[in-house]
């Protein structure tokens, strides 16, 4: 009998809802094989833009391998008859199981990858027709929002409830990156969500979504009209903002939780309230009342970059800061 799974995580065992096709490193083996071994695969596959890593376990190890992994993408393994269909579907170029001898070398050798701007220009389109033109401009932007006087920015970090918040969310807008503050009863109705994570908002007022960039946001997007959920409050594409708030064409992009601040500093309101952007070196773990999930930056990130664009950010800004992040505030040396 397998433990309790959604009907997606069913339907992926058969090559079906898989994640879009795209380079992709496999990694299966049981939780403890991951566990050993995944240091020196992430290791490596940071030095490597562009390549996705997929760990595969057995069924009853996969929430757990979930929780540890937050910001992979962990799936059941597959019906081994469908094995290469399903390994084809995903675009998968290596398999790294806990046999392969010299694993983080053979992956050291993987050719770099050209970008892929520019590969959703049709379904952005469609986008385009099914749910409005993107907001692309700070002032449209600030517009939308109804130009707030305070803003509340809150990252995944256990400072994300500090109860202190409760004294400025009066009359502000809130600001979250992702959807891990779901259920958890605590200050849940943002106005604008930054996110890449493909799940939808639940029910009540629908916040303004913000992408990263086109090609994160486009394939998410689409999904979520297929669904039948569209983007009332709108939505955007930090990429096309003129100006961006940050840099995003390179190997490393800045977190979520960083261009949030730097967005909401550029809307110049009155007041702004940093909390939950942690560093993911709190005390309490990576997120609130979690601490299985491996702290740390994901491949694509880098505290330097966010502690640069949030420094250069605040630098700029003339209005009056709360950070309730110690780890932030202690390293941006406010």
């Amino acid at each position: 009998m397998w433990p309790a799974m959604s009907t997606r995580d069913h339907l992926q065992r058969f090559a079906i809802a898989l994640p879009a096709r795209r380079p992709t490193v496999l990694f299966e083996g049981s939780g403890a094989e991951i566990a050993r071994g995944y240091p020196a695969l992430d290791e490596t596959l940071r030095a490597h833009a562009g390549y996705r890593l997929v760990i595969a376990v057995p069924a009853d190890e996969l929430a757990a391998t979930r929780r540890r992994y937050p910001h992979e993408i962990v799936l059941l393994a597959p019906a081994p008859v469908l094995g290469a269909l399903w390994r084809w579907r995903l675009g998968v170029v290596d398999v790294i199981t806990p046999e392969t001898p010299d694993a983080a070398a053979r992956l050291a050798a993987l050719p770099p990858l050209a970008s892929a701007t520019g590969r959703h220009g049709l379904s952005e389109r469609v986008v385009a027709l099914a749910a409005g033109q993107p907001i692309a401009s700070i002032p449209e932007l600030k517009h939308r929002l109804g130009a707030p006087r305070a803003i509340l920015c809150l990252g995944n970090g256990p400072s994300s409830e500090d109860p202190h918040l409760h004294d400025y969310a009066s009359g502000a807008a809130l600001f979250r990156v992702n959807w891990n503050w779901r259920g958890r009863g605590f200050l849940e109705a943002p106005d604008v969500v930054f996110t890449v994570d493909p799940d939808p908002p639940g029910r009540g007022c629908p916040p303004v979504l913000l992408f990263p960039s086109t090609e994160i946001g486009v394939p998410i997007l689409r999904r979520h009209l297929l669904r039948g959920y569209r983007p009332r409050a709108g939505y955007g594409f930090l990429d096309r903002f003129q100006p961006p708030p940050a840099e995003l064409s390179g190997r490393h992009i800045p977190t979520n939780g960083a261009l949030m601040v730097a967005l909401a500093a550029a809307l110049a309101p009155e007041r702004l309230v940093i909390a939950g952007i942690d560093l993911y070196r709190h005390p309490e773990g990576r997120y609130p009342g979690d601490t299985e999930a491996v702290d740390g930056y994901s491949r694509e990130h880098r505290a330097e970059l966010d502690l640069a664009v949030i420094g250069a950010a605040l630098d700029a800004y003339r209005g009056e800061v709360v950070i309730l992040s110690d780890n932030l505030k202690d390293a941006l040396g406010r």
